[in-house]
């Protein structure tokens, strides 16, 4: 599903973007969007610290999926 618009950050190069925010798999999670400086798929949606090292981890568990698919 389409929520709108969300902030990212790509977890290669750090940049911060604005992309379509899409449920990932029917969570609450946002799916990953691709950075427009680097091209990683690697990004997570926010700028926000507070929850950063619980989102990463959550993140990093849905990268290495992609990745594995990707191959």
């Amino acid at each position: 599903m389409h929520l709108g618009s969300t902030i990212f950050t790509c977890d290669d190069c750090g940049k911060h973007f604005v992309a379509p925010n899409i449920e990932y798999l029917a969570t609450a999670l946002s799916m990953p969007m691709q950075c427009p400086k680097c091209g990683s798929m690697h990004t997570m949606p926010g700028i926000m610290r507070g929850a950063l090292n619980f989102r990463r981890s959550t993140y990093q568990k849905i990268w290495k999926q992609m990745d594995k698919e990707e191959t």
